[in-house]
């Protein structure tokens, strides 16, 4: 409807006429279920216009308060995510403080010496256990060290990195890294502050192993390993079975070549009678 105006003030009227030049008589527009309808007394206004006209007050106030339902939603939601954080900090530091406390109640005072010792550097050996035992001196030995020994050089680069492993039951474990930064595999080791201190635990390993080995079908024994440290006991009954097990692999071996030979032999060209 072209006769549908707005005045300053926002009201929506009905041109009713023109009562001069500069002033327009109308009248107000009321909405009654549903309907628009006009209403009221007529009235004379010198400015109209096609849509409903915003001062730069209320243009002003409804951009300030769009604005700040933004930065409100901007700001609640980044009050969630600092309380979740917050809250995931606090769980980690909980997790972390009762770790911590079970470790003291459950630590073992011998395993809290021993590290005293191998940062104070009176460790002076190491038992490496694994599929290779040994026992290692830390000063005489080059392995714990990195070495750098392409083409007949000898350079040593630093120390290999030795790991310490916690548990909460109270355990600690020490490991003996392949190369200093961390790289590579890693062996277990027991410090001792002498080679008879290292020697009594290779030995209580041996005994271990040894026990396991006789009980069960294994047949993989480090035998010649254990041989090379110097003082170690090895049970008579493990030599036994050790070299059994030896004794049958070397006439398994021996009947397999015995086959081998008879296979070439059956295959190979007879000679021609001349």
């Amino acid at each position: 409807m072209t006769d549908i105006k707005y005045t300053n003030d926002g009201k929506k009227v009905l041109i009713v006429g023109k009562l001069n030049s500069q002033e327009t008589i109308v009248q107000e527009i009321f909405v009654s279920a549903g309907q628009e309808i006009p209403s009221g007394e007529n009235f004379v206004v010198k400015s109209l216009h096609d849509a409903p006209a915003e001062s730069w007050k209320e243009k002003n106030l409804r951009e300030l308060e769009a604005r700040y339902e933004k930065d409100r939603a901007t700001l609640n939601r980044n009050i969630e995510e600092q309380s979740k954080r917050l809250g995931i900090v606090r769980e980690k530091a909980k997790v972390q403080a009762d770790t911590l406390l079970r470790f003291v109640n459950a630590s073992d005072e011998s395993q809290l010496e021993t590290l005293r010792l191998f940062m104070a550097g009176q460790i002076t050996h190491l038992f490496v256990s694994g599929y290779s035992p040994e026992i290692l001196s830390w000063n005489d030995s080059n392995e714990a060290y990195d070495v750098d020994s392409w083409k007949g050089r000898f350079n040593i680069e630093g120390m290999k990195l030795v790991s310490l492993y916690g548990k909460t039951d109270g355990s600690l474990s020490f490991h003996l890294n392949q190369y200093r930064d961390g790289s590579g595999s890693s062996k277990q080791i027991y410090p001792a502050t002498s080679y008879e201190g290292a020697l009594l635990m290779a030995q209580a390993q041996l005994d271990k192993d040894g026990a396991a080995y006789i009980a069960s079908d294994r047949q993989h024994f480090d035998l010649d390993g254990w041989s090379k440290i110097e003082g170690i006991v090895i049970p008579a009954a493990v030599i036994e079975k050790y070299e059994i097990a030896a004794d049958a692999q070397r006439v398994n071996r021996i009947e397999k070549i015995k086959k081998e030979l008879a296979d070439l032999e059956a295959k190979a060209p007879k000679k021609s009678k001349q």
